[in-house]
């Protein structure tokens, strides 16, 4: 089977060609497909839905607006600033927690490395045609392109509950991002920071602006 080749516009590609998203308890996470739908994150029984503009990235508690060389917003009523500079190096706060993150592209095998800090927690991520691996916000991700998604496990501290299932699918015409942008944003994604909380007992998953089931 021939292995998909990597996008050269970055790592948000149409998923007709590759999937490569770059963009958390071990959880599910997951991400609609389709042409101009939103980008669905899905981790346990938590779901976000992103729109992802040439303006602007909003769903959920996450409102950001793309400016030169950076993000800007808000998160859950809290400020989020993030910017990065040409070598891929990106800094800055989201809500409250200190981010410093470089952002690798790999070789000679196409991907990208994420290297740094969230918060507190160390972070290594890496993000090729045919996985993404690694540790991000303090839980360690295992998510191998399986069909037309990356499916896998993450597993965090016992205070953040058990293993759960993590699924991740993108839009297949993503807004074209650059390679620190999706890094950023994928660090922001997978630090489980931007997720609603679980739904109460009772509650449907998806519903409350948290996201949709997905099909």
């Amino acid at each position: 089977m021939t292995q998909p080749s990597f996008p050269r516009r970055g790592l948000l590609a149409p998923l007709a060609v590759v999937l490569v998203l770059c963009l958390g308890p071990l959880a599910a996470a997951e991400v609609t497909v389709s042409v101009r739908e939103p980008l669905q994150l899905q981790v346990g029984e938590r779901r976000l839905q992103l729109q992802v503009g040439s303006q602007s990235i909003s769903g959920g508690a996450l409102e950001l607006h793309r400016v030169q060389g950076g993000l800007r917003g808000t998160l859950k009523g809290q400020p989020v600033e993030l910017k990065w500079r040409e070598d891929g190096s990106i800094s800055g706060q989201v809500a409250g927690a200190a981010v410093q993150l470089d952002a690798v592209r790999r070789s000679p095998q196409p991907g990208l490395v994420l290297r740094g800090w969230f918060g507190p927690d160390p972070a290594e991520l890496s993000l090729t045609p045919t996985g993404i691996s690694g540790s991000m916000g303090g839980c360690d991700y295992s998510l191998p392109l399986a069909g037309n998604r990356y499916a896998g496990w993450r597993t965090c501290d016992v205070t953040r509950g058990p293993p759960a299932p993590v699924t991740l699918r993108i839009p297949e015409n993503i807004v074209p991002l650059g390679l620190s942008e999706e890094g950023a944003l994928l660090a922001l994604l997978l630090s489980d920071e931007a997720l609603p909380p679980a739904p109460s007992t009772g509650e449907t998953p998806g519903v409350g602006g948290a996201g949709t089931p997905s099909p």
